[in-house]
């Protein structure tokens, strides 16, 4: 997975993603241009994607599995969306 491969996702689905990394962090918008120049994806540690206006934290294994297709952004919302009648404790 590289920066393009990101940025393609965002841009395809309509997926806005900030990649945090150690004392910094960067986007990428529904259009896939980014933010910055930062590269290295092996440096973030956590990402927030923004999906028809809620916010989903995301995992760097999450984020690969649905750059490659082995997760569907379907499937990725249905998993991050407390259920009814589930507590938050």
């Amino acid at each position: 997975m590289n920066m393009d491969d990101v940025q393609r996702l965002c841009r395809d689905r309509q997926v806005a993603a900030r990649g945090i990394v150690r004392g910094a962090d960067f986007t990428i918008g529904h259009d896939g241009t980014a933010s910055s120049g930062h590269s290295r994806l092996q440096d973030v540690f956590h990402w927030e994607l923004h999906i028809a206006g809620n916010r989903y934290p995301c995992s760097p294994s999450d984020m690969e599995r649905l750059v490659t297709g082995k997760m569907t952004l379907e499937d990725f919302v249905k998993a991050m969306t407390p259920r009814e009648g589930r507590s938050a404790e």
